[in-house]
């Protein structure tokens, strides 16, 4: 019987662990998404902004919204 509830709790220890990591990457993901987003706003308000940075920035940030997606659909469950 005390094999099953250290498991038990062990799992749940792990689990834990893992969502409260998964979180804290969700958090610099997003960190890192609003920062790109105001690194385009300001290149768009000049007038030379460079196209291919914006580009790549804006590419960036859609890959950064697909990983948090990612882990908000991982942690629903």
């Amino acid at each position: 019987m005390m094999s099953l509830q250290w498991h038990t709790l062990y799992v749940f220890n792990v689990q834990t662990e893992r969502l409260m990591s998964l979180m804290t990457h969700l958090v610099e993901l997003s960190e890192k998404h609003r920062q790109l987003e105001r690194m385009i706003c300001d290149e768009q308000a000049k007038a030379a902004a460079d196209e291919v940075k914006i580009r790549r920035w804006k590419h960036e940030k859609l890959r950064l919204k697909d990983a948090m997606a990612r882990i908000r659909d991982e942690t629903r469950h």
